[in-house]
């Protein structure tokens, strides 16, 4: 099933569309939307920016960011979880992944199947 939630009209068949919107006082501010070429980012590089998007609009002190960047594996010092991720579909031959934390939203759609997607009946 597609979610069909906030469908970019512009996205291509060949590009990463990054989004980021804030939920403040009730009403939901969209304050980055943007396209690059699929083949000018790697997914763990797409991944890495929707970290560090998040945190730059969050506000984190040095240590909490560099704490958001280690792995699981001990307890010394503490991992500081910036963002739970969710993938979910919105359309057919559409991947989307979310990051959330707090009142922001950042996602990141991907087309994984070009002879699905936008295709006429």
């Amino acid at each position: 099933m597609y979610s069909g939630f906030e469908l970019c009209e512009k996205l291509g068949s060949k590009e990463n569309c990054f989004r980021l919107r804030r939920y403040k006082e009730g009403i939901y501010v969209d304050i980055f939307h943007e396209h690059i070429p699929r083949h000018r980012i790697s997914a763990d590089s797409a991944h890495d920016f929707m970290k560090t998007l998040l945190a730059c609009h969050l506000r984190l002190d040095d240590t909490s960011l560099l704490h958001a960047f280690l792995n699981n594996r001990g307890n010394k010092p503490r991992s500081f979880e910036l963002c739970q991720i969710v993938v979910e579909y919105p359309e057919p031959g559409v991947i989307r992944k979310y990051y959330f934390h707090r009142d922001f939203s950042a996602w990141l759609d991907e087309v994984i199947d070009e002879g699905k997607f936008r295709k006429d009946g």
